[in-house]
């Protein structure tokens, strides 16, 4: 691919997008398929979330490891090859579905390989932003919102293709086009424009060098050195990770929809209204001047993630899904504020570190989220009993974002 000369904006994002959409339709299916089949193989919804954070924390790792690569060869080349191998190794459930000798143990081992090579797509993923607009403001804001709003459109997709595969495609055809589409998804990052990372100069603009140079090459240790060493950067990425319970989608989605509807289909209903959520969110977010300290989006997420602890009180599909979308909306708008700020800290030569070690952090919430959503279903106080102590989990964690909010009030940080 051409290089881009870091003077011209607005950047040709097709690829990348693409890609992005591609793969979040195939990978919110399969965060939705995958606790199905592993509670029907287990017999055990408890079980299943408790492999759901083991697969996470297989995913943190990957991420952390992701961030050397990321900062030695690229991010675009980093995320075209581990997707191409998420599909390879995804491939092999199918296999065995269609062979007849699936068991719990090769399905686990298989997610758990796929959840490692996640790990150096987030990686990848999140840095392809900073790279392609590295410290333009507006660019970043630009790059940002459509990414996240690409990336809940397919979020929205994937759940309804997953609940009308599931009733009119028999139970293998989702785990057919789960691996296909990642095969798709590694074609079009390759047309992402190739952009090397910059030196800062005095203006603040950022010429070429090779990433074999000078620069650092350190991975996600230097860039955890480098977020403690800088309070700004430590408290846009302390915030994020408190916003980043977006992936409790895919289980309290499947959970609400089989333990409380008694309806497994209804799961792509749930999944997609999270996804449209974000959808909103995003648009929003895009059609406003981000400016300041953001007080007002964190207060709004803050407000999201109350509304997620009690949706599902009344065992209502509607209100459920009422609830989620609102949750959705709420919650990108907050991270996308968070985002925003932590790539502004960013130095461009720390962009894979920063980024992945960031990322590692988001995801040992996942991490601790899930483990939460397990110890819960596996305590026996029933669906009811399980969903009560998530909830207030979730509320305490809105408490928690409320003062993270009122901080950024006082604060820019920015100027810390």
């Amino acid at each position: 691919m051409s290089e881009l000369s870091s003077s011209r904006y607005p950047t040709r994002l097709s690829g990348f997008l693409g890609g992005v959409f591609l793969t979040q339709i195939v990978d919110s299916a399969l965060h939705l398929a995958q606790p199905l089949l592993l509670a029907k193989i287990s017999g055990s919804m408890g079980g299943a979330a408790f492999f759901s954070a083991f697969d996470t924390a297989v995913h943190m790792a990957g991420t952390y490891w992701g961030g050397w690569p990321t900062d030695r060869f690229g991010a675009r080349r980093v995320l075209v090859t581990s997707t191409f191998l998420r599909a390879v190794v995804l491939a092999w459930i199918p296999v065995m579905m269609i062979g007849g000798f699936m068991n719990l143990w090769l399905a686990m081992g298989c997610y758990t390989l796929e959840a490692l090579i996640r790990g150096f797509v987030d990686a990848s993923v999140h840095t392809v932003p900073l790279e392609l607009a590295q410290h333009h403001t507006e660019e970043l804001d630009r790059i940002n919102s459509r990414y996240e709003l690409t990336f809940d459109l397919g979020g929205v997709a994937g759940p309804l293709m997953l609940g009308g595969l599931m009733i009119w495609g028999g139970k293998v055809a989702p785990h057919i086009i789960i691996p296909a589409g990642f095969v798709l998804s590694s074609v079009f990052y390759l047309f992402i424009p190739e952009r090397k990372v910059g030196e800062r100069t005095s203006s603040g603009l950022h010429g070429h060098v090779p990433r074999h140079g000078h620069l650092p090459s350190g991975g996600s240790w230097s860039g955890i050195r480098h977020i403690l060493t800088h309070r700004p950067l430590l408290i846009a990425c302390a915030g994020l990770m408190s916003f980043s319970i977006y992936p409790l989608r895919k289980l309290l989605s499947a959970f609400f929809a089989k333990a409380l509807l008694q309806k497994s289909s209804l799961v792509g209903h749930v999944g997609a209204a999270f996804a449209l959520g974000g959808v909103v969110g995003a648009l929003i977010y895009s059609r406003t001047k981000h400016r300041g300290s953001g007080f007002l989006w964190i207060m709004f997420g803050a407000v999201g993630t109350f509304l997620l602890a009690v949706g599902w009180m009344p065992a209502n599909l509607w209100i459920m899904v009422g609830a989620v979308f609102l949750f959705g909306v709420a919650n990108v708008c907050a991270r996308l504020t968070l985002i925003r700020k932590r790539q502004e800290l960013t130095p461009l030569e720390h962009a894979g570190g920063v980024t992945s070690a960031s990322q590692f952090g988001v995801n040992a919430v996942s991490v601790v989220m899930k483990a939460i959503v397990g110890a819960a279903f596996s305590l026996g106080l029933g669906a009811h009993g399980a969903f009560a102590i998530v909830g207030a989990i979730l509320g305490l964690l809105a408490l928690a974002q409320l003062y993270l909010a009122r901080f950024l009030a006082r604060h820019d940080i920015t100027k810390l």
